[in-house]
């Protein structure tokens, strides 16, 4: 079943994006840009100044997120906006902080985007975008 990312127009007061910590960083743990890699590759997802939290907690809280990988998709999520959910950008938010990804050969770019419980996007400052080349 899928999920449905997308905002209530009820009327409800919707809370804002949490602030980002001093000093947060998203990062590729073991991959670097221009690095050729095998398919499938095992991706492990970095953060710094954040806590990685499921969202079946739904916590919308200073320093509480989790992970989303954009494949072959934009540099960034514009802040505030929701995470789509399809085959370019895959959620994790069972707080995983890494995965195996199959690639066909060639050249991909790999977005780590952070989000908050109702998959926010934090912006470009919680997101890094590294290129890869498949063998």
């Amino acid at each position: 079943m899928a999920m449905n990312h997308n905002m209530s127009d009820s009327g409800a007061k919707v809370t804002p994006v949490p602030e980002i910590p001093a000093g947060a960083k998203v990062y590729f743990k073991n991959l670097k840009d221009g690095e050729t890699v095998k398919s499938p590759l095992k991706v492990e997802f970095g953060v710094d100044g954040m806590t990685v939290d499921s969202v079946s907690k739904k916590i919308i809280a200073t320093g509480s997120g989790h992970h989303h990988l954009l494949v072959d998709a934009e540099d960034s999520i514009p802040s505030g906006t929701v995470v789509p959910k399809d085959s370019t950008h895959l959620h994790f938010g069972n707080a995983q902080t890494s995965t195996e990804l199959k690639l066909t050969p060639g050249e991909h770019k790999l977005t780590l985007q952070f989000a908050d419980g109702i998959h926010r996007s934090y912006g470009s400052k919680l997101a890094t975008t590294i290129k890869v080349k498949v063998k």
